[in-house]
């Protein structure tokens, strides 16, 4: 894939320069040669062979191309010298700051793996037999690690190696050293680890890149996420620190780079708690740059995206969304210390592809955030900072609220009870995480389900827990306080603005309605008027499902905690008029938000009914018709009508031989197999999913949430 994008990136280079021939004789060779790789690649990577060839191309071919880019980069500073044209100039100087930032290719590059791949790997070699974070053997595995890096030797690898290695995190760390030895050897590659909670997965991670000879190119980032992550994050930093291996890796990277995960974060803390651990975190870290003379090392956070309203962390506009990650009393701290900084942030998903559709509007976009990250900072901190007591109060408040929250059985029920599969894939991960086992189990924790599912379901449910959860109890508490904060702080401003947003398109009345439709009583209750006896029936069978189902106490226990915090909120609100949000819904787009909430959950009810009519059937793969029916209740709907279509096939049309010997004059009857179970059941189950699907992708784009 690199190869290839190297390749497609010589192209665009040629395609824009219209400088000398020799700038444009040297791209040419330089892409020659990733055409050749492309030529000589194997088609199998297990091909033993192949991969020997393809290593001795790879090998033969750099001799003389791998010093290419320098050499460009030389030309253009020769020609920017020597010319005398001013636009020439300018023309000339924006390609090089292209090339030099880009290379070959459109991007940088990021390597992700999971601190347990690590430490799995490294465990052999620091006889790790417990949990890195176990008290009783944690500065034993920390003192094994910097044995190690006492004592490693870089090794040369090569495609073979890759080729046999089984261990993730060696192999990955592999493809680094010859991603830098054939593509491009002078952009630094990122490595991030996410679960990162300990600093010995940072060292193990330091081995790996010293023991392939890359810790000078790569620059490995712990990812911040988690509750405990985001608590220690900064202790976790200032520990590696104080080992001599990564301080002076650091220091001769000149980079110290971390992540934060907003999506992650928010899903387990709720965003208002999450902005502000993170926010925490980075002051936190900005501190240590004084206590370990850092004034030569850049501090590098990248924060992806953000779940809130929609996908960009906050409501207000791009100046909203990165006051929201990077905040003013981040930055003014950060120029205080006099900290060499950069800031990434991510657009993700559809998001992404909104802002930066077209080339005029990736350069507004670009525009806004450069107007952000050079604004001035206000040298005087926030009052929400000087207040420490009470800020931290409205923190933990808000964070325990949501931390109880993401851990109870009864928020699993909610989140699991329309099924990621109400709405279309997003992204390109999986949305349920390999290592939780099949996915018709229901969930039992919030980590088998990935950020962006997890929201949207809230979102689904016209319920954004995510995003409002526990202000109303925090407000509630100490409403004097809160508004006599509010009147002085532009931080409890812009938190507020958020959370407002997400009240304007939470209904607690949707949240109630779509529960009702898992509770027995609710289905009795419609058979008790229903006059067709068959309808009777069904309903009565229906809600025998449901109860087998067992999602229905649980959820009314958890309806119940949410509205109280719900109503917190509102009643507060009504004490001040506070500004409206930038992101509301007007009265017609109100009726409209609704009436889809409404014709869904008709829908839904649909379904329902439908599948009280599926025949019985002797156990098929271990599966019986109660295993079938409760997947679709749990919206498993497309790959339990493949099962479905299996037990009950639909016999297709046939002709008899007209001469057959047999004298046959039965031609087949109007059932022809299970014509009705597929035409009157299942075709319409399929039908009306897609219909609901289609009104879940509707709701989504009233949030916001864009993809």
């Amino acid at each position: 894939y690199r190869t290839r994008m190297a390749c497609r990136q010589c192209e665009v280079y040629l395609e824009k320069f219209s400088g000398g021939s020799k700038i444009t004789d040297l791209l040419g060779r330089l892409k020659q040669i990733f055409a050749d790789d492309l030529a000589h690649m194997p088609s199998h990577g297990d091909d033993q062979q192949a991969v020997r060839n393809y290593a001795r191309h790879m090998a033969e071919s750099r001799m003389s191309g791998l010093d290419l880019p320098s050499q460009i980069l030389a030309e253009l500073d020769r020609q920017i010298k020597d010319q005398r044209d001013d636009d020439m100039v300018s023309g000339l100087m924006v390609f090089r700051a292209i090339f030099a930032n880009f290379r070959t290719g459109f991007s940088h590059v990021h390597f992700r793996l999971n601190a347990v791949q690590l430490h799995n790997a490294i465990r052999p070699m620091v006889a790790m037999e417990k949990d890195p974070d176990d008290a009783t053997s944690r500065r034993r595995y920390m003192t094994a690690a910097s044995k190690l890096l006492d004592h490693i030797d870089a090794r040369t690898v090569g495609f073979e190696n890759i080729l046999h290695e089984q261990t993730t995190a060696k192999r990955l760390f592999m493809i680094v050293a010859q991603f830098l030895k054939y593509i491009d050897p002078d952009t630094p590659v990122r490595f991030l680890i996410a679960e990162s909670d300990t600093p010995f997965t940072v060292l193990a991670a330091l081995c790996y890149a010293k023991l392939f000879g890359v810790e000078e190119k790569v620059d490995i980032s712990p990812l911040f996420e988690t509750d405990q992550a985001l608590v220690r994050g900064a202790e976790v930093i200032e520990e590696l620190l104080e080992n001599p291996h990564y301080f002076a890796y650091v220091k001769k990277r000149g980079r110290l780079c971390i992540q934060a995960g907003y999506s992650d974060a928010g899903r387990y803390l709720g965003q208002v708690a999450a902005g502000l651990a993170i926010e925490r975190l980075r002051i936190k870290v900005a501190r240590l740059w004084t206590k370990f003379d850092l004034a030569d090392v850049e501090l590098l956070i990248f924060d992806t995206g953000g779940e809130s309203v929609g996908r960009g962390a906050h409501p207000d506009g791009f100046n909203g969304r990165l006051n929201y990650m990077h905040t003013p009393e981040a930055r003014r701290l950060i120029k205080k210390y006099d900290i060499t900084y950069k800031q990434e942030f991510s657009l993700q998903g559809g998001d992404g592809y909104l802002w930066l559709r077209t080339p005029d509007l990736a350069f507004a976009t670009l525009s806004r955030v450069m107007e952000n990250m050079t604004s001035p900072v206000d040298d005087s901190p926030d009052p929400f900072y000087r207040n420490t007591d009470w800020s931290l109060d409205f923190f933990l408040t808000v964070k325990d609220y949501n931390s109880h929250i993401a851990q109870s059985p009864d928020f699993m029920r909610l989140i699991s009870v329309l099924g990621t599969d109400i709405s279309y894939p997003s992204g390109s991960r999986m949305t349920f995480r390999q290592d939780e086992g099949v996915i018709s189990r229901p969930l039992e924790k919030l980590s088998q389900i990935r950020a962006i599912p997890n929201n949207m379901l809230l979102q689904q449910l016209g319920y954004l827990a995510n995003s409002l959860g526990g202000v109303g109890t925090a407000m509630a508490q100490d409403g004097h306080g809160f508004w006599k904060m509010y009147e002085k702080s532009d931080r409890l401003h812009h938190i507020m603005t958020m959370v407002c947003a997400a009240a304007d398109v939470t209904d607690e009345d949707f949240l109630g309605a779509y529960s009702s439709l898992f509770r027995p009583r609710y289905w009795m209750h419609a058979a008790r008027y229903e006059q067709e006896s068959h309808d009777h029936n069904r309903m009565l069978r229906l809600a025998g499902m449901i109860k087998k189902h067992g999602v229905f106490e649980g959820l009314n226990r958890i309806e119940l905690t949410l509205r109280e915090d719900l109503m917190y909120l509102r009643d507060a609100m009504k004490e001040r008029d506070m500004p409206p949000p930038p992101f509301i819904l007007n009265p017609e787009e109100r009726g409209h938000y609704t009436l889809l909430h409404v014709v869904r959950m008709a829908l839904i009810q649909k379904i329902f009914l439908l599948i009280t009519r599926i025949p019985r059937f002797r156990d098929h793969k271990g599966l019986s018709v109660d295993d079938l029916v409760l997947r679709i209740l749990r919206f498993q709907i497309s790959p339990t009508l493949l099962l479905l279509r299996e037990i009950f096939p639909l016999e297709g049309a046939y002709e008899i031989d007209p001469d057959n010997p047999e004298k046959i004059n039965f031609s087949g009857d109007d059932t022809r197999g299970y014509e009705y179970e597929n035409r009157q059941i299942f075709d319409q189950i399929e039908i009306t999913y897609d219909q609901i699907r289609k009104i879940s992708q509707s709701l989504s784009a009233y949030m916001g949430a864009i993809g």
